[in-house]
């Protein structure tokens, strides 16, 4: 009788538990298929969104080619303006050497010559 007593009680608390575990093992499922259905709806939109970033891919890389052949040009036109800076300096010196020179001679000539014709005056006047 004790064993019956026994199997008896063992069976009502597996009851108990079973009975407990329902509303557990409901809401387990309830967030399983919200999951399935989370899970759908990202399959379903991970498509169109890896086809826009391999859009938008191919455009950034349009637009950093054209960034780098402008930068090319850029480099170029500023190394165009140092070459020409350069050749302007040495153009500006040139040009001092071959008529600074010949300028200061003319006017030294002309100095003397003014100082010539003074002292001329001054003899004459004496």
């Amino acid at each position: 009788m004790l064993l019956t007593i026994s199997v008896t009680v063992i069976a009502g608390i597996m009851a108990v538990a079973v009975i407990f575990q329902i509303p557990f093992i409901l809401q387990l499922r309830r967030t399983a298929r919200e999951a399935e259905k989370i899970l759908e709806t990202a399959r379903i939109h991970i498509a169109p969104l890896s086809h826009d970033l391999t859009v938008v891919s191919h455009e950034v890389s349009g637009i950093l080619q054209s960034v780098h052949r402008h930068v090319d040009r850029v480099e170029e036109s500023i190394t165009t303006i140092r070459d020409s800076a350069d050749r302007l300096r040495e153009f500006e010196e040139d040009i001092l050497r071959k008529i600074e020179v010949p300028l200061l001679e003319v006017a030294t000539l002309i100095s003397a010559a003014s100082r010539g014709v003074e002292a001329f005056v001054r003899v004459l006047r004496r």
